[in-house]
Formats: C-alpha cells, sequence, structure tokens
C-alpha cells in the first residue's frame, strides 16, 4: 500500500503568504504574529491578516493544534465577513480547507476549498490567487478518488494560469494532474508533468514541495517496476524532507522506501525503514502515519513468513483505522487480514475477514476478491452445499402436502355452503384461500427454481471437484506432477465457478434488488473490471428517473443475463478502445444500449459463439426486443428495449 503527500501545503502557503510581507505590516512567523496581536487590538483588515497567519502557522508546524487554528479562523471568517473584505475571507476559508484535508474529512475540505475560490471569484482576487484555489478544491477531490473531476480542475486552473500569463506557473497544478494520472495507473504520463511541478518547485526554493514531487515520482517508477529509480527518487526526497524537518512526509517516504524494497525482492532490507516510520508516528501521535506502519511491516513479515509479527502488526494496523474510523484503511486492512490468514491456511479466520470485508463495502464500490481467498471460501464453504440442496427439497415436500391441505379445506368449505345466507361468506372463504394458493404456489415455483438451479450450477461442479480430488492422491503415487498442477487448477476453476454462481442465485432472489438501479449497478461491476483487463475505455450511464423503478425477479433475471452475455462478447470478440452501457427511460419503455467502436461482423451471417439467439429469445420472453446493429470494422450497438411500470 503505498503512501502518497498531495502538496496542498505548499498551494496553503503559496496563497496565504501573498502580500503579507510586502505590506510590512503583519508578521509572518508564529511567534511575531502572536505579539503582534496582543498589541494590535482594533479589528482591522490587518487584524483579519494576521489572524490568518497565526492560524496558518499552527496547522502547519511539527505539532500542529487544528482545533485552536480552526477556533482562530472562525473568528477571521466573522471579521473579514463583516468588513467585506474579500482576501482575509478568502484565505480564512483556505486554512480552514487545510485543516480539514489534513484530518481526513475531505467533503469539509472541499466545500471550503470552493468557498475560497467562489468568493476569490467574488471579490475579483489575482489570477494567481483564483487559480491556486481551483488546485486546492483539486487536491480535496483527489482524496475523495473522484480523478476524472481532478483532471478537469486543474486543467481549468492550467488554462487561467496560460491566459492570464501567471509567472511563474503554479506546480501544485501540474502535481495534482500528475497525482490523479497516477491513481489511474497512466504513470509515464504523470511522470511529465510530476517534472514539470519539480522544476517548478526547485526554481522557487520550495524543498518541502520537491520532497512532495520526488516522493510521487518513486511512486510512479515502482508502478512501472523501475524499482533502483524509485529508491533513488525516494532517498533524494527523504534529504530534502529532513532538511525542512517535515517529520509527517519523512514517515511516508520511509515506508514507501521499505515497500519498494519489498517488491525489488529485498524485504528483509526494507524493515528498518518502516520501522523508522512507525517511530515518527509515535512521536508524534498521529494514528495515521502508524496504522500505516503497522500494515506494511506486517506485509513484510508475511512476505518473510514469520507470520507471528506479521500477524501481530496487521491487527494493530486494523485497530488505529477502527479508532480513526477511517473507511479505505479498514476496507484495506481488513482484506490484508482474509489473505493473510489465507496463506497460513487459516480457513475459517480468512473467511471471517473477507465476510468483515463485504459487509463494510459501499452499495456503489465493487469489491475485487482474491482468486486466493475466492479459492478459500470455496473451500470453507463446499461442504455445505449438498446439504443446502436437500434442505430445499424437504421443504418443496413440506409445502407440497401444505398445498394439499389447503385444497382440502377449501373444497370442504363449497360442499358445506349449502345456506344462501353463507354462500358469501364461504365464496369469500374460497377467494381468500385461493390467494394464499398462489402465493404458496408462487413460493413452490420459485423454490423449485432455486433447487433446479443449485443442482444444474453447483451440484454437478462439486461432483467434479470431489472426482478430481480423489485422483490427486492417485497422480502424486504415479509421479505425475504435471497431471496433479493440471488437475488442482481444474478444482481452483470449479471453486470459483461454484462461487460465481451462487453469488448470482442469491443476488437474483434477493428482494433488495427489486429495482432496475441495482441491476444497472450489478452489471457495472461485473464490467468495469473485464473492461480494465483489455484496456477500454469505459463509459456506465444511468438515468436518475430509474432509480426508484420495481422490477420482478424473473424480468431482472433476463435483463442482467443478456447485458452479462453482450458484455462477454464485447470483450472477448470486439478489440475495441471504447465502449459504452446506458440504462435510459424513454415515456414506460426502458432502453439499454450497449456500444462499442471495435471491429464489429456481418449481421447477416450466423453468429451462434456470440449467444444473440439466447439474447433475442431472453428479450421476447420478457415483453421486449433486441437490436443488433453492426458492420465490419464499424464497432457494434445492441438496443434492449422493453416496457416498465409507472
Amino acid at each position: 500500500m503505498k503512501y502518497s503527500y498531495l502538496v496542498i501545503l505548499s498551494v496553503i502557503k503559496l496563497l496565504v503568504g501573498v502580500s503579507f510581507t510586502a505590506l510590512a505590516q503583519v508578521p509572518n512567523s508564529l511567534d511575531s504574529v502572536r505579539v503582534y496581536l496582543k498589541n494590535h487590538t482594533v479589528q482591522d483588515t490587518n487584524y483579519v491578516r494576521a489572524l490568518n497567519v497565526l492560524g496558518r502557522e499552527l496547522h502547519s508546524v511539527a505539532n500542529p493544534d487544528y482545533a485552536k487554528a480552526d477556533s482562530i479562523l472562525q473568528v477571521s471568517e466573522q471579521i473579514a465577513t463583516r468588513l467585506q473584505y474579500g482576501m482575509g475571507l478568502a484565505k480564512a476559508y483556505t486554512n480552514r480547507g487545510s485543516i480539514y484535508y489534513l484530518t481526513d474529512r475531505q467533503p469539509l475540505a472541499v466545500e471550503y476549498f470552493q468557498k475560497a475560490l467562489t468568493t476569490a471569484e467574488q471579490y475579483k482576487l489575482s489570477p494567481r490567487f483564483i487559480c491556486g484555489a481551483i488546485s486546492n478544491v483539486a487536491a480535496a477531490l483527489s482524496k475523495l478518488q473522484q480523478y476524472e473531476k481532478v483532471i478537469t480542475m486543474q486543467l481549468r486552473s492550467l488554462r487561467l494560469q496560460e491566459q492570464y500569463n501567471v509567472q511563474p506557473r503554479i506546480a501544485t497544478t501540474y502535481g495534482g494532474i500528475g497525482s490523479a494520472l497516477r491513481e489511474l495507473n497512466k504513470f509515464n504520463e504523470a511522470l511529465t508533468y510530476y517534472r514539470q511541478a519539480l522544476a517548478l518547485m526547485h526554481a522557487g526554493k520550495n524543498i518541502s514541495g520537491a520532497a512532495i514531487i520526488e516522493n510521487n515520482i518513486g511512486i510512479c517508477y515502482d508502478g512501472l517496476k523501475q524499482y533502483d529509480k524509485s529508491l533513488a527518487s525516494y532517498k533524494l526526497a527523504l534529504k530534502h524532507a529532513k532538511e525542512v524537518e517535515f517529520e509527517l512526509l519523512q514517515a511516508d517516504i520511509l515506508v514507501n522506501i521499505g515497500l519498494a524494497l519489498k517488491l525489488s525482492n529485498h524485504p528483509k532490507e526494507g524493515i528498518p525503514f518502516v520501522t523508522q516510520s512507525l517511530a515518527i508516528g509515535r512521536k508524534q501521535e498521529n494514528k495515521a502515519t502508524m496504522a500505516t506502519a503497522y500494515f506494511n511491516l506486517g506485509q513484510i513479515y508475511e512476505e518473510l513468513k514469520d507470520y507471528k509479527p506479521a500477524e501481530a502488526n496487521l491487527k494493530k494496523a486494523l485497530d488505529l483505522a477502527k479508532e480513526r474510523g477511517n473507511k479505505e484503511q479498514i476496507a484495506n486492512y481488513t482484506q490484508g487480514l482474509a489473505d493473510f490468514y489465507g496463506g497460513a491456511k487459516d480457513f475459517q479466520q480468512a473467511y471471517a475477514f473477507q465476510l468483515e470485508k463485504n459487509n463494510r463495502k459501499d452499495s456503489l464500490i465493487s469489491v475485487q476478491t482474491s482468486a486466493e481467498v475466492q479459492r478459500l471460501i470455496a473451500h470453507y464453504e463446499s461442504e455445505k452445499k449438498e446439504a443446502q440442496i436437500k434442505l430445499l427439497h424437504q421443504q418443496a415436500q413440506l409445502h407440497n402436502e401444505e398445498l394439499i391441505r389447503q385444497r382440502f379445506q377449501r373444497n370442504a368449505l363449497l360442499i358445506g355452503g349449502t345456506m344462501l345466507l353463507l354462500l358469501g361468506g364461504a365464496v369469500s372463504a374460497w377467494l381468500l384461500n385461493r390467494s394464499r394458493l398462489r402465493r404458496l404456489e408462487e413460493a413452490q415455483r420459485l423454490r423449485r427454481q432455486i433447487a433446479h438451479d443449485l443442482h444444474d450450477e453447483v451440484g454437478s461442479t462439486l461432483s467434479s471437484i470431489s472426482l478430481l480430488s480423489g485422483m490427486v492422491n492417485s497422480l502424486i503415487a504415479q509421479k505425475r506432477p504435471e497431471a496433479v498442477e493440471r488437475a488442482i487448477q481444474k478444482i481452483n476453476t470449479d471453486a470459483r465457478q461454484i462461487l460465481e454462481a451462487m453469488d448470482e442465485i442469491i443476488w437474483t432472489i434477493n428482494p433488495g434488488n427489486d429495482s432496475l438501479q441495482r441491476i444497472a449497478l450489478r452489471l457495472q461491476e461485473y464490467a468495469q473490471p473485464l473492461m480494465e483487463s483489455k484496456d477500454i475505455s469505459f463509459s456506465f450511464q444511468t438515468d436518475p428517473e430509474l432509480a426508484d423503478i420495481p422490477i420482478s425477479m424473473e424480468v431482472r433475471r433476463s435483463l442482467y443475463l443478456i447485458g452479462k452475455e453482450a458484455i462477454n462478447n464485447l470483450v472477448k470478440y470486439s478489440e475495441a478502445t471504447q465502449a459504452t452501457v446506458r440504462f435510459a427511460r424513454r415515456d414506460n419503455q426502458l432502453e439499454v444500449l450497449i456500444e462499442d467502436n471495435g471491429r464489429g461482423f456481418d449481421v447477416t451471417q450466423s453468429r451462434e459463439r456470440t449467444g444473440q439467439t439466447s439474447m433475442k429469445q431472453r428479450a421476447e420472453a420478457m415483453g421486449g426486443s433486441l437490436d443488433v446493429q453492426s458492420a465490419p470494422e464499424r464497432g457494434t450497438r445492441l438496443v434492449l428495449t422493453t416496457a416498465i411500470a409507472g
């Protein structure tokens, strides 16, 4: 888990420092500004400037006091608002945004950086200030992983810098674009922007900014697996961070050095560096830094197969993440423990942590479970499948008996209705009973479907796993390692298929998924990793009007299977570079578009392998239609249309 630092501090220093030294009325250091405020009691613009300097310095020193800084800046904000002092108000907002950024309150950071930008535009502050304010908003959005928005905002800043010939250019704008591209795994493109940022940092003698950029350059080289270059960048970054006594940045760089050594097959050499990072975290009482160090120490010990310290460090990391309530760290560290216990063959613990991870996941984020943990879950759960199938059959038998009993009651009521005065009551009872029977029959049909799916999709695969498992010992005795490896690979593949089949069955029958929005999310989670594996630029769009529209289980299943088949065909055969999936409402019709710019095909020719016949049959069964448009080298456009309620 690489740790990167955005250059937000450099932006804050740049913005808040503007015009203070030039005016020579308000000091620009912590001690001197405290003295100034004791003697200057008039609440004028200079008083606001001094409060902003004090708030800035209190949260950017080695031992920051965020609460006190925030309290002072709130006073500055109130006075600046009363005085209609735009520059003072924008700087108060900027500093408060910085505090929230550094204390992991990113939505608040975005809000206050945006307030600073709006104020700067309203009061027509300098183009340089406005461009820096845009970069601050982008930096906070980056912490929220909204990287496309980050690039859009930073490019807006660059265009304004060029339009107004802002000199020198703002280094953090280039650094922000580099960081967003790096998060999108576009490492070479990121390096281009980072190098421009680094040159500007050196030109401005911004040593802490240069350290941050060198650290991010090292992360890019790690992504490119050029570990000699990454280690050189990290060591240079560490040298700069020590020059300015930026201890928390030193801690982050030390962790990255340890991980680079681990990735380059020298994990033992990485332990002292990560241990130094942990010591800094303890000294600063910074739980985020300590958690990062513990987690990475655990992973290094796991790599060395030293399981006891590995387990201890991973658990400490998770405990600290839970103390801080950091959802991203909790998810990463829980997954790390699941993988650790899987490697240690403690399947029950691995399964427990994997379930905890899945229970914590955001509904809009797909959890990409590792192949190893999938095998662990299959190993842990496979023994339960036959018992589940038997239980379903027993339940079906009990409901058959219940249906017979209910029919007998209905007939008895009909025969007993001899008196005219009781006829109405008898008819009402019969109708009510009939409704109950219909619901029971629907439940019976659903259970038969579940039992059928489990038998077809799970039973045969479990039988295959059982046979292959029995063969392995024989093959080992015959000293046929290649055959053993093939058998084990087949067992792993079958286990993953069981997991996928069970997941689809459970998802299909879950009433909570009876909406078009859930189908769209399910298809997006399925499609995203497949598109990324083929480097296909993927766009997924959903009409907000579809969010609350209910849909039956049968239609939901057909929609999902058609979409899944079409996405599989696109990834396997299209050779596309761009693809779009869009759910839209057209009056009382649902339109699902799946489109690519691939090689296409002749629609007049038989295409049995693409499953077009099966998809069209499913569409017709749900009362809809499927239109496939394609031509060689012209891409493919698939449009599914069906009626919806409301």
